[in-house]
């Protein structure tokens, strides 16, 4: 069997990295193909044999004729390497597969990541977007219930064309920590409570919500520090919120890094206070490293995943800085009390999100 993912950039999704990995060491023959200039994602999974291939669009095209130079160049390339099976992911190339699926025999399934973010924007095009895609779909994949519950229940999607499949990660692949080994994290004077945050600056992720809730506590005498990891359109709004609130000693803008696992290594609470998601890695990732975890209720596969108080603390979307506030005051003084509580997250995603245990879900589809 031939298999392409279709994936629309060069950034690493270790989760698609290691479902295109084992399908290759099972001797499948595994694509992966999408537009721009080859990057990590392309490196990483070429050392497992995986062929890799990217295309640009004419510069200047209309963004309709864009589209369908994309169909056409999807089209060529399934008939080129006898494709049977396309895994395509994200909106972007979900619009341009479920047009080229009528021009080819191969089989496509649409993996959708986003859950409620698209209905709340203000993007009219991306809402439009995902009426199309949600149409002529013939198969979807989701990663949470949350997912599956929009695309069904509020979308309209015949349940019967929808598969929930977690996102899956071979663990064991992931670098031991060692707080130690990043510099940006090691620059700032400790704090004796280190918080982190990893994320694009985008809207549904609140980074203006936990920016006010740090300023708060450290108004109130806490000694806490959030390294904020990432980057993204809204980076300079937030930057001059945090200098017009004077917590430059609090908040540092650390920006695009490799060393995600290590800064987190570094912290004693991986803050979320994201609005919208389909499933969130970096809780996973905190989890394998035994973190403590604040989220907010109903958000991605977080209301399966996180159980109050044991394995995480859990927060109101509405009521966020106040639960949060009571987090930080029952962690500040005596986070070694809740050491538990990052271990049972570990086991938790260790049972449900190792592609060990996931791995019979996609036997299914093959």
């Amino acid at each position: 069997m031939h298999i392409l993912f279709y994936f629309p950039t060069n950034q690493r999704s270790v989760s698609l990295e290691t479902w295109m990995e084992e399908f290759s060491h099972r001797g499948l023959k595994v694509w992966l193909s999408g537009r721009g200039e080859k990057g990590d994602i392309h490196d990483t999974v070429e050392t497992h044999g995986v062929k890799t291939e990217t295309h640009s669009p004419p510069t200047g095209l209309h963004l309709s004729l864009t589209y369908l130079w994309c169909i056409v160049q999807l089209r060529k390339f399934i008939r080129n390497h006898n494709i049977d099976l396309i895994y395509s992911h994200t909106q972007p190339v979900n619009f341009v597969s479920v047009f080229t699926q009528f021009l080819v025999r191969a089989r496509f399934i649409i993996c959708r990541r986003h859950s409620d973010y698209i209905m709340k924007c203000n993007n009219a095009k991306a809402k439009r977007f995902d009426r199309i895609i949600n149409k002529p779909g013939k198969e979807f994949i989701v990663p949470s219930k949350k997912v599956f519950h929009q695309i069904t229940e509020i979308e309209g999607v015949d349940p019967a064309k929808v598969r929930r499949i977690n996102y899956a990660c071979d663990f064991e692949a992931y670098p031991k920590p060692d707080e130690n080994r990043d510099p940006e994290i090691q620059k700032y004077d400790p704090a004796q409570l280190r918080l982190c945050t990893v994320s694009r600056f985008i809207p549904c992720k609140r980074y203006d919500k936990v920016i006010d809730c740090v300023g708060q506590l450290a108004g109130s005498g806490f000694d806490l520090c959030l390294p904020i990891l990432g980057n993204g359109p809204l980076e300079e709004k937030l930057k001059a919120q945090v200098h017009n609130l004077g917590l430059e000693q609090h908040i540092h803008f650390i920006g695009f890094t490799t060393e995600v696992i290590n800064s987190m290594a570094a912290s004693d609470m991986i803050v979320h206070f994201f609005d919208s998601e389909g499933s969130n890695s970096v809780i996973k990732e905190a989890g394998l490293i035994k973190k403590l975890v604040a989220i907010c209720q109903d958000v991605g596969d977080f209301d399966e995943d996180i159980e109050p108080d044991r394995n995480g603390f859990v927060q109101s979307k509405d009521r966020s800085r106040p639960d949060f506030t009571k987090v930080v005051e029952k962690v500040y003084a005596r986070s070694a009390d809740y050491k538990a509580m990052g271990e049972a997250l570990r086991e938790h995603v260790m049972k449900h999100f190792s592609f060990g245990h996931v791995i019979y879900e996609y036997n299914k589809v093959l």
